[in-house]
């Protein structure tokens, strides 16, 4: 009887499965404002959390003028060219940290994810606002409004897997003439 328990045992751990380390999770960013910096050619999109320490960036690049015109773009998430990277650090992330010419030393990145695969829908939208003016007529103001989502997103880092099947990363707003 003890060899067949053994035997059991031997043949569990032979057909156990292993799912490559695949996580599923949900980013904690909904309460946070999408910021930007950047231009047409690289725009740089990104939320930080500092409650718990983390960021999400997106680095676009394009040449289409996707916070200055009304229309919908399509963009292909990879390793290179339009990046997404999940980070997390190990002490508050200062507002300058994606948008410095030389990225500050600190603080130190804990885990980095990279982007492998994806896709980056954006929609940008002008909204028509009705501001009171210090007169008594009242002037409009145009908004344009771009919302960037995710579809089918995957992070990787060091061998653990993050998939999003859609995020929303959020929506930046300008005001046009």
């Amino acid at each position: 009887m003890k060899h067949f328990f053994t035997l059991l045992l031997a043949a569990s751990l032979f057909f156990s499965c292993d799912d490559g380390d695949i996580i599923v999770t949900s980013f904690d960013f909904e309460e946070i404002a999408l910021e930007q910096c950047g231009d047409v050619g690289e725009y740089i999109f990104y939320k930080i959390n500092n409650v718990n320490l983390e960021a999400l960036s997106l680095r676009l690049r394009t040449q289409d003028s996707i916070l200055f015109k009304e229309g919908n773009w399509t963009y292909s998430i990879d390793e290179s060219n339009n990046t997404v990277n999940y980070r997390t650090f190990n002490e508050e992330i200062p507002e300058i940290y994606f948008c410095s010419f030389i990225p500050p030393t600190t603080p130190t990145i804990e885990r980095d994810y990279f982007s492998t695969q994806g896709t980056l829908v954006v929609t940008s939208q002008i909204t028509e606002t009705i501001l009171p003016d210090e007169g008594t007529e009242q002037d409009t103001t145009y908004v344009l409004s771009t919302s960037l989502d995710f579809v089918n997103l995957r992070l990787v880092s060091s061998g653990e897997e993050l998939t999003e099947e859609s995020l929303d990363m959020g929506t930046v707003e300008n005001t046009i003439d």
